[in-house]
Formats: structure tokens, sequence, C-alpha cells
């Protein structure tokens, strides 16, 4: 009876067990199920955030950072942000560039403000860099503040004496400058009187220990050696602290030869025999908002062209000594820069404009002809317009009926690269300012021999202006590379990261046509005989022969004397000199049936497709040339100097290059008289140099790259 009572419980119990369990294990499956779930979330909410933080960083990295104006109170500097486009919690930064110490205020309203007093504690004389900063979850993002001239006039003075003003870095961004100053001083008239240069402004005395002045003098200092030029000023004293001066600046001593020498101009003045001296800021004596207002005062003598002008980063007082010519191409380029920024304040960008430049203007040759000419023959036209620079008298033989402007003048030129769309150029534009949504194709034009950009640690022309490259760099969208070596290089040199396209470079998709027509016409045109096999002469310019700021001379090293004495019935021979020399050669009269002076043919590339030999010398024609599988020689009678001191080469001359190194005439005459010996002697150096160098090329490069670049034609 107990055993069935037992049974009769147990049989109630096994359910309500097996219920509770399954309820359990149903409870149990849905804390497993909320907790995925809840996985799922977390990891969802961490890959937004991600996305959102990857798009913020997007945005911000295509993001102009906003113009600012700086006005001062007695204690505080204020910064306005000039744009309705602001990140939420963004920041201004004060950056102090030598320790790196930092300041930040919150933009509220568009105004950021910083204490005078925060800022000297940081540092008695430094500079600081402006920043606008964006802080996210994850990151924080900052970029420079560009200067504008809104800011020109900026000035605050603290308690202690120093003196807060505002300049254009190197890459045009704005700094503050914060200097303790024995005085300050402004200049009120500069102007011409009997062919000099007659200069008044005043002085105001900050420091308690100058009770008065004994001698004021303009100084002039010459960048290249320190020597000075001095000119003493008239002075008197017009209210506490300050005193009145005027004088001439006249009678200014360098060296008779010299030309583009800079002076820059400082003044001085005495108390007690102790001086005291700054540059002269020209701050509050001109608006410079338009460039070319910097070109103050120009006087000619004895065939020096004396330009005194206010220097773009820092409103100092400077002068130039150059030629006119010098002059006009600098000034029509900063009266060109007025144009291009009205031009860009007012007009959109024409989607359908495309803009070609080749060698400043000087040619049309270079892959941005044969990009051009490859959009021709493909149909490109029916959809795009086309501009050309091109400064020579001949625009007709520039096909399609593009629009034509000329670099050397500051009109149309500046106003078409303000337009368009699209960018080709081989070298550099004058306008480092690029707008939004414009698409720069850089071409480039050559392969590298010689060190180039941020490669170069010999002093010289090309170390001096890789500034201009570094500033142009940053807005090319697209860089041509003919081989990998080449892409490497430009990587690196030009400090490059964007899209490299290594697909050959256009200009020698000539070596893969039918040029019979072509040389035919040539012939015809310069009267070469047709009779007569061609050797091609195309050496480079030196770093070290400079006659002006980029303007070189050329020493003929080759004897056309005897080089027509042994071959003349045999060859002629074409002279192409570097475009930075190429109106600088003079040949004998009784040479020229012989030696012909194609210089100033545009293009190159024609001149290679007709020479049976080539002879060059540090040149990268070579690279191109080598296309034609011909024989080149290197006529280098320079080569342990040009090794030892003139920027650095990449290649072993010796043990690279597809052809002999030749250092006399008497050798190169060898060298050619036994050209079949030289073709067999170097040629699996050759074909190993054609391989690693040309082999990307198949004829089909300008094709490649206009789809690339324009997209398919419908």
């Amino acid at each position: 009876m107990k055993k069935n009572i037992i049974n009769k419980i147990q049989r109630k119990l096994i359910p309500s067990k097996k219920r509770n369990e399954s309820e359990a294990k149903k409870k149990k499956e849905k804390e497993i199920e909320a907790k995925i779930k809840k996985e799922k979330e977390i990891e969802a909410k961490k890959k937004r955030e991600k996305e959102i933080e990857a798009e913020i960083k997007r945005k911000f990295k295509n993001y102009n950072a906003p113009e600012i104006l700086l006005t001062s109170n007695e204690d505080k500097i204020i910064v306005k942000v000039l744009s309705k486009n602001i990140f939420p919690d963004s920041y201004i930064e004060l950056k102090h560039r030598s320790t790196g110490k930092r300041i930040e205020r919150k933009i509220n309203e568009n105004i950021a403000v910083f204490p005078l007093d925060e800022i000297v504690d940081m540092k008695e004389e430094e500079i600081f860099d402006f920043y606008i900063k964006l802080k996210t979850n994850k990151s924080v993002l900052k970029k420079r503040v560009k200067y504008n001239h809104k800011n020109q006039f900026f000035k605050a003075i603290t308690s202690e004496n120093q003196i807060i003003t505002t300049y254009s870095t190197g890459y045009h961004n704005i700094s503050l400058d914060i200097e303790y100053k024995d005085f300050d001083h402004n200049i009120t008239d500069l102007s011409i009187k009997n062919d000099n240069i007659s200069i008044a402004g005043n002085v105001i005395l900050l420091n308690d220990e100058i009770k008065d002045l004994d001698k004021i003098e303009i100084i002039g200092r010459n960048r290249l050696d320190s020597q000075s030029n001095v000119f003493n000023m008239n002075f008197k004293k017009s209210e506490d602290n300050m005193f009145d001066f005027e004088g001439v600046i006249d009678k200014i001593n360098v060296d008779a030869d010299c030309l583009n020498l800079r002076m820059d101009f400082y003044i001085r003045i005495y108390y007690d025999d102790i001086y005291y001296q700054y540059l002269i800021d020209l701050t509050n004596y001109k608006d410079f908002s338009y460039d070319e207002d910097r070109y103050l005062l120009q006087i000619e003598k004895e065939n020096k062209f004396y330009s005194f002008y206010a220097t773009e980063s820092r409103n100092s007082f400077a002068l130039r000594i150059t030629s006119k010519y010098s002059w006009l191409k600098s000034y029509t380029k900063a009266k060109g820069r007025t144009i291009y920024l009205d031009t860009m304040k007012n007009h959109d960008l024409e989607e359908n404009l495309v803009f070609f430049e080749s060698f400043y203007g000087k040619s049309y040759s270079g892959n941005p002809k044969y990009i051009y000419e490859t959009m021709l023959k493909m149909g490109y036209d029916k959809k795009y317009k086309f501009v050309w620079a091109y400064n020579k008298d001949n625009p007709e033989i520039i096909p399609g009926n593009p629009i034509i402007v000329n670099r050397n003048e500051a009109g149309d030129y500046y106003r078409y690269l303000s337009l368009a769309k699209f960018w080709v150029n081989n070298i550099l534009f004058p306008i480092h300012t690029k707008r939004n949504g414009n698409i720069y194709l850089q071409t480039w034009h050559g392969t590298p021999l010689k060190k180039i950009g941020y490669d170069i640690t010999i002093p010289g022309p090309e170390i001096e202006g890789r500034r201009n490259f570094y500033n142009e760099s940053r807005n090319w969208d697209y860089l041509i590379s003919s081989n990998e070596y080449s892409s490497e290089i430009f990587k690196r040199a030009f400090k490059f990261q964007k899209e490299m396209l290594e697909l050959g470079y256009p200009v020698n998709d000539i070596f893969f046509k039918d040029n019979a027509e072509l040389i035919d016409s040539i012939k015809n045109k310069y009267d070469i005989p047709k009779d007569k096999k061609i050797i091609l002469y195309a050496p480079t310019w030196k770093d070290d022969e400079q006659k002006e700021y980029w303007e070189h001379y050329f020493n003929l090293e080759i004897d056309l004397e005897r080089l027509y004495e042994e071959f003349n019935d045999e060859y002629i021979i074409l002279l192409k000199m570097h475009h930075l020399v190429s109106e600088r050669l003079d040949i004998d009269e009784n040479l020229k049936d012989f030696a012909i002076d194609l210089s100033l043919h545009d293009d190159i590339q024609e001149l290679y497709v007709m020479a049976d030999i080539l002879i060059t010398d540090y040149s990268s024609v070579f690279f191109d040339y080598a296309h034609s599988k011909r024989p080149i020689i290197f006529f280098v009678p320079d080569l342990n100097h040009y090794m030892e001191n003139v920027r650095g080469l990449y290649l072993n001359m010796e043990t690279e290059l597809p052809g002999p190194l030749i250092q006399n005439n008497d050798d190169l005459i060898e060298s050619i008289r036994n050209i079949d010996k030289v073709s067999h002697d170097y040629k699996e150096r050759y074909e190993v140099f054609y391989e690693r160098f040309c082999s990307v090329c198949k004829g089909d490069s300008g094709e490649k790259i206009v789809e690339r670049i324009f997209g398919e034609i419908d």
C-alpha cells in the first residue's frame, strides 16, 4: 500500500520535474539568445561607430580648413571662424612650434577666445601655429589653417611689450609670431625721388631703458654674403617715445656682374652706443590683398632692374636686382594669381574643360601633346573643350582648334586655368591653389637619371625650388610613370601618395608606329639631306651653369669642326638643347649644313624617330630613345666634376647605361666611326636596360591613360 502511494506520488512528480527541466532549458536558451542578440547589437554598434569614424575621417581629410579672422583687445585674442561649414565639437588649437605645447578652445558660435597671458606664459618669444581640430570618440583629427590677407593688419602688444603678429608660412598657413621688441616702427612713405627711394616713418620706443635716440639707419643686407649698405635717416621726436624719420636709399653697392641679388632692409636705432634693429615691416603700410601690390617701386639703372617689394611671407621690405624680363615674369605671375582667385570666387568649374600645358607653355610636345592627340583620335572632342598654354606665335601647329592662351600674359591663361576641371601638365603651374573638384593629371617628362625633388642633397637651383614642387604635388591626383623604377622614385622624391599610373609614357607610343611620312615632312621642313644618316645630340642643362635664377648658359664641349671633317660625307648632326638653354647656342656659319640647330623644334620625339645615333650626357632623353633600340653614346667630359658637385645620380653610369661613357672628342669620333662595334659590345646590357625601363610601353599608353582619367567615350 505504501509502495503504491509512493509510485503515485512519483508519477505526479516526474511530469512536474520534466516540466521544470523543460522550462529551465527554455529559460537558458532564451538567456543565450538574448546574450547573442546583445553581442550582435554591440558588434553592430561598434561596426556603425567604426563606419561613422571612417566617414568622419574621410570627410575631414577632404575638408578645406575654414579661414579665420583675428582681432584683439587688451587681454585676449579673438578668433572668428569665417565659415558656416564647421564640424560639431570643433576646436581651434594654438601649438607652440618648438616645444609642442598646445592651447585649445572650443568653437562656440564661430568664436574661440585665447587669453594673451596664457599664450605668453608658454614661451616669451616663439612661433605658434593654428590648427582646426575635431575630436571624435576614437581620434583627434586636425589640419593647419590657411593664411588669408584679412589678417595682415593684426597686431597685439602684451603688457610685457611683446608684439604678436601674423604671417604666412612657406606653405601658406597662418602662424603667430611672438617677439619681445625694444621698439616698434611704421613706414608711412615709400616713393621715387631723383631715381632714388625716399622712405619715411616713425619709431615707437618700447624698452624703458632707451631714453632717447642718437641715430636711425636703414640697413640693406645682401642675402648671399651679408654685405651691408647703410643709409642714415633724419629724425625728430614727435611725442613721448615716438620719433619721426625720413631719408633716401641710394648708391647700393653690389657686384657689377651680379643678377638676381636679393637684399633685405632693416631699421636700426642707436642709444648710448648700443644699437637695436629689426626687419622693416610693411604690414601697416599697404594692403597686400592682391599679390601684385607687393611690387612697390621699380628703378632701371645701368642695365639692371631694381625692384623694391614686400616679401610674401612676412611683409618685410626687400630689393631684387634682376633683368627687366625676369621681373616682368614675376609681376605677371602675381597679377595672374589675382585673376585666378577672382575667377574661382565668381565662377564654377566647367566640367568639360581640359587645360593642357607642356614645358611652361614653351612647346607643343611631351606627354600632354600625345594625350591630347589621343583624345582627338578617340573622339573626346565631341564631349570636351580644350585649352592649350602655348607662348609661341605659331599656334596653328596645334590641331583640333583648341583655345590658345599665353602663360606670359596675366589674362586668359589664369582665367581658363581657374575654370578648367581637368589639368594636364608635365612640369608645374604658377598656381598651387587647386579648386575643389579639379582633377590634375601630372604626366612628368622622363625617367630620372639625375636625382630629383627631395632626393637631392647637393645645393643648387633644384633644391631651392623643390618647395614649389612639393606644393604642386599636393594637387596631383594622378602621376604617370613609365616603369617600376620611376614609380618608386616619384613617390619618394615628390612625397606623392595618390594614384600612380604605371602605364608607360604616351610620348613613346610613337616608336610603335609607321613614321615614314612624319620623317619625310621634317626633313623637307629643315632641308635635311635624305641621303645621310642622322646623329642627334641632346644634352641636358647643368645646375651649376647658372646665369640667373632658372636661366642657364651652356658650354658646347663637343667639337663640331672635327665631327664635320670626319663625318660630313656620311652624317649630319641635329642639336637639340634643353629648354632652359635652348636659346643660347651659336653655330659657325661654315658648319650650318652639317650641324643643324633644332633646339626650337617643339617635339624631340619626332627627332628620335629620325636619328640613327643619340649622343647625350646626363639627360633622361636616352630612356625614351632606348625604345628605338638604336645606339646611344654618352659624351661626359666633365664626369668627375658632375658626380662630385652636381645633384647626384640614381644609376651607376659605368655599369648600367646602354652605351659607352666618352670623355673626350678623340674617343667620341672613334665610337661613331665604329658604331656597329659599339652596338655589338653593349648588346646584352642594352637588352637588360630595355626590359627594365622600356618594356611597359606597347604603343597604347595614351589610350589607357585617357580612358582611366576621362572614362570611355560614348
